[in-house]
């Protein structure tokens, strides 16, 4: 049976004014959504060309994608494929696969109806992560490998019985005092696979895994997946042979893929491809978090290419940030971005609510790991970006959470490997610009949404829009979640933007460890971020970090032996710095609270009650209001501070039968001010309501 898969472009499917139909670019991270279905976890992904089609294998699925523009994809279920870690090329024109320690062998003649049957069976099922890899000879060879201690190794088969006909040969292993992203750092953990039974070793060994073979002009280009899906600094690197069977020797630019810092972070266990053009691409395996919890695992690609020497590099430097179709991708070697600028990063907001526990800022602070969340997931609740001045918006990714979730995802788990029950819609919002704050145009209608993107991105055709606000409006959560967001991502351009390599960049590297270095250089004004480049040869800066909100950068991810050269490149969206004012937003530091107490009881300290209300005194707020005061003995104080008001409220204070009716007591708290200034004075008013009354407490200018 088939079924449209919506996966990376998919997004594009969403109805809406400005919903591109037929997008130039797309975004890490990606969603892999097959109809209603809950997004389904990125493991190990395969990719590669079969009868002019892209063919798209993840793990632990019966079922695989086929695309002829790697925008639209039709998925198809296929009972008798291996599934598990698989490993799928083309032999003789038809497909050929195996899976991590299983020995048998599969071959569909016709992949797109899902027919798959047994053709063979291997002498082992103890071969971890298998690769299998078709020269140009039509010999057929294994890579496996999956440890902390054992090597990749590789075992020729026979093409046609697939049985082994030679002994396997040890390749490599892991190098953890030569290779430092190989070292797996405990302050790099995202989350422990070990659930609190023991923590990481200090330098651990690590996992290597995942061997994929590319050939690419004669040479054998060997990847492997080192550290562990669980640590940031997941990633890959590449050992480079003259032959399949090797030896293979390290290439020393490594890392291949490495991508530690900005909203997507790992690069680990995937695939390289060729596309329709012959260019190349890395998919990876990346950690994911959804709901507040768990762990999990999505996909992203980024762009790869062999330079003139033979060096396979790959280009994450903004990985996350909108890159080009394969059929609409022209840069040379491994540059694939759209000169697109993060436009919203650190700037101001405006919120309906925001739950206990969250921030605003939290939504656009290029953190995975944080989120902002509204106090309910009703319709309404939404979330403002004000951008500081008009720019050319070219394209939003809404990266949603599931905060306060009766069910996470599939089988209970945030990240799929079964099916709980399907919703009628998941997230539905809609989306508005503007230019002045209060005349609106909806770009964005995804009210009737029925289906599960979480890094739900949206190029926006004809150029863009140009606005200075865009608003978010929740329509309807799933799941009773709260509107909930890890981080809206909105990108264009503005008259002002730059970017700028910085003159000044001190580098000191460890003498004790030369996998580690210090950086430092002077902050650029303006710059919203920092991409921080390295490399072993000056005009091979192949490897880089990105910097947001600070003008250092600690790393080990070098490797013993070689010298480096670095570069530091400022880049700034030009659009007016927002810093937040933090008595205005969070508060001076004087809580005032309302208890509800017995006559003569005494309140001392810091009291924490169901019955006690609290207010945080803020710059620019000139009235708090204290709800659903009934009769009884009231309290009004400010925290480990002095009492205001105390006393019996009755009826007659609380409760009128008149539309708006007056204060029935006003009462001079306290005198405000600055030094020896008398500036301003707090009053309190009790004000009759028709059930319960309420206390208001006003800060006005002394005249």
């Amino acid at each position: 049976m088939k079924r449209i898969l919506s996966f990376i472009g998919a997004s594009m499917l969403c109805i809406g004014a400005f919903a591109q139909p037929n997008p130039s670019t797309f975004c890490n991270p990606l969603d892999v959504v097959i109809g209603n279905e809950r997004a389904y976890r990125g493991g190990e992904p395969v990719v590669l060309i079969y009868q002019d089609d892209y063919y798209l294998f993840v793990s632990h699925r019966k079922g695989y994608w086929y695309s002829p523009d790697f925008r639209n994809w039709t998925y198809v279920d296929a009972p008798n494929y291996p599934g598990g870690v698989v490993s799928v090329v083309e032999q003789n024109g038809q497909l050929i696969g195996c899976s991590m320690n299983n020995r048998n062998v599969y071959r569909s003649l016709d992949p797109k109806k899902g027919i798959w049957e047994k053709c063979g069976e291997l002498d082992s099922d103890r071969y971890g992560d298998a690769n299998l890899f078709v020269d140009d000879d039509g010999r057929l060879y294994l890579y496996y490998g999956w440890s902390q201690i054992m090597p990749f190794k590789v075992v020729e088969l026979d093409p046609v019985t697939y049985k082994e006909i030679s002994e396997p040969v040890p390749l490599f292993f892991s190098d953890i005092k030569n290779h430092g992203f190989e070292a797996r750092k405990p302050e790099d953990v995202i989350y422990s696979i070990f659930n609190g039974r023991r923590d990481y070793f200090e330098e651990e060994f690590p996992w290597i895994e995942g061997p994929w073979m590319t050939k690419h002009e004669g040479k054998y280009y060997l990847q492997y997946a080192a550290i562990g899906l669980e640590f940031i600094s997941y990633s890959h690197g590449v050992y480079v042979s003259d032959s399949p069977t090797g030896p293979f020797t390290y290439s020393e630019h490594n890392p291949l893929t490495f991508k530690t810092s900005g909203f997507q972070v790992g690069a680990g266990h995937g695939s390289t491809f060729h596309d329709k053009s012959g260019r190349l691409w890395t998919i990876c395996m990346i950690p994911a978090q959804f709901g507040g919890t768990g762990r999990g695992s999505e996909l992203a690609i980024y762009p790869t290419a062999v330079d003139a020497e033979g060096v396979m590099y790959s280009n994450t430097a903004l990985g996350d940030y909108p890159q080009f179709y394969p059929d609409t991708r022209t840069g040379k070697g491994a540059d694939n971005y759209a000169d697109w600028m993060l436009l919203s990063y650190g700037k101001r907001t405006e919120v309906s609510s925001t739950a206990k526990g969250s921030s605003p800022s939290n939504a656009l602070d290029e953190n995975f790991l944080t989120w902002w969340a509204a106090e309910s997931g009703d319709p309404g609740e939404y979330f403002m970006v004000d951008l500081g001045a008009e720019a050319r918006l070219k394209a939003i990714q809404l990266n949603w959470d599931h905060i306060g979730a009766k069910t996470q995802a599939a089988g209970g788990s945030p990240f799929g490997g079964g099916q709980a029950a399907l919703p009628e819609h998941y997230q539905c919002y809609t989306v508005e610009v503007s230019s002045d704050g209060s005349n609106w145009t909806k770009i964005l209608d995804k009210s009737d949404n029925r289906q599960e993107f979480r890094h739900d991105y949206n190029e926006i055709p004809s150029g863009g829009v140009s606005a200075r606000y865009v608003k978010v409006t929740n329509v309807a959560c799933y799941d009773d979640a709260l509107f909930s967001i890890k981080d809206i991502r909105i990108f264009g351009t503005a008259p002002a933007m730059f970017r700028k390599v910085v003159d000044d960049v001190k580098v000191v590297r460890d003498p004790q460890d030369r996998r580690v270095a210090d950086l430092l250089w002077t902050p650029l004004k303006g710059a919203d971020g920092y991409v921080v480049r390295y490399g072993i040869e000056p005009g091979k800066l192949y490897n880089s970090y990105i910097v947001y909100g600070g003008n250092t950068l600690h790393m080990h991810s070098l490797n013993t032996a070689p010298e480096y050269y670095f570069e530091v490149e400022a880049f700034g969206s030009g659009l007016p710095e927002y810093r937040e004012n933090t008595l205005q937003t969070k508060g001076t530091g004087a809580e005032i609270q309302l208890l509800k107490r017995k006559p003569g009881e005494r309140v001392s300290g810091y009291t924490m009650g169901s019955d006690t209300i609290y207010h945080m005194v803020k710059e620019g707020v000139d009235e708090y209001v204290f709800e659903n005061v009934t009769p009884g003995y009231w309290v009004l104080s400010h925290s480990y501070g002095p009492v205001f008001f105390n006393g019996e409220l009755t009826e007659k204070e609380l409760i009128s039968t008149k539309d708006n009716p007056a204060p029935t007591y006003v009462q001079d708290c306290t005198e405000m001010g600055v030094g020896t200034e008398v500036r301003r004075k707090m009053t309190m008013e009790i004000i009759p309501g028709k059930t319960s009354g309420k206390i208001v407490v006003r800060i006005s200018d002394v005249r």
